[in-house]
């Protein structure tokens, strides 16, 4: 039984690479690269980190000059990179090759140093304990089944007092369908949490929706205390994302 579960496990995660890479092949808006103009502004001490229509609050990132910081599955040429150009020192963990190609490409062109690995996020055993002073996750989350296993192993990987910052869609995104009718359409509450995207869909895409209890609740239970929190509401009313600040506290 455990084996077929192991098995299962990482069939989904091969799946998801394959979703990923597929995403970068089409140039799908958010894997765009950090452009000359932000690594520039990076190393003039104004780092700036989008969170969509919004930045992470300066207060967060101040002062990483020399700081260890973990980009988790942060690869795609934006987040590793400007963080690199601010005086960081950075690792980049990503399970898609195509998108670590983009960091690849614009460390050497940049003549940036970041350490560059291939891997799943729920697995940081190639890391000591405690050697990151950050960990900063970009929106990913929703390609894990458990977050408690990655949570865990951030908390393990951080120092005292490290900081990590972590990007996620809010659970409306999926509890909602669209229905299309006579007079615009409108959304419909449908969908029990925590969601499963194969439950509903027999494409090839696997995405999970979380609850606010398995994000803020998990975050704490493994430790951490929570000293920051910000929203991202987009244009379509079912697309909000939150943002927060945890620190491991022994």
């Amino acid at each position: 039984m455990v084996n077929r579960r192991i098995l299962l496990v990482k069939s989904i995660f091969e799946q998801v690479e394959r979703n990923i890479d597929s995403l970068v092949t089409d140039n799908a808006d958010w894997t765009a690269c950090a452009s000359k103009h932000q690594l520039q502004a990076a190393r003039e001490g104004k780092l700036k980190l989008s969170f969509f229509d919004k930045d992470v609050p300066e207060e967060w990132i101040k002062n990483i000059r020399g700081k260890k910081i973990l980009c988790l599955a942060g690869a795609g040429g934006l987040q590793a990179p400007l963080l690199a150009s601010a005086g960081a020192k950075v690792t980049v963990i990503d399970i898609s090759n195509k998108m670590l190609d983009k960091d690849r490409e614009i460390s050497r062109n940049e003549n940036l140093q970041i350490e560059i690995v291939k891997g799943n996020m729920c697995d940081l055993s190639m890391f000591d304990d405690g050697c990151f002073d950050y960990i900063i996750n970009p929106p990913s989350l929703m390609y894990i089944p458990k977050l408690n296993v990655v949570f865990k192993e951030c908390y393990r990987v951080l120092n005292k007092g490290g900081i990590f910052i972590m990007m996620a869609p809010n659970p409306i995104n999926y509890v909602c369908d669209y229905i299309d009718d006579e007079n615009g359409g409108y959304y419909k509450a449908v969908h029990k949490m925590p969601f499963y995207s194969k439950d509903y869909d027999n494409s090839d895409w696997i995405e999970y929706g979380h609850t606010m209890e398995e994000y803020l609740g998990g975050l704490i239970e493994c430790g951490f205390f929570i000293n920051g929190y910000v929203e991202c509401q987009m244009d379509d009313i079912t697309e909000l994302y939150f943002m927060t600040r945890a620190v491991k506290s022994s």
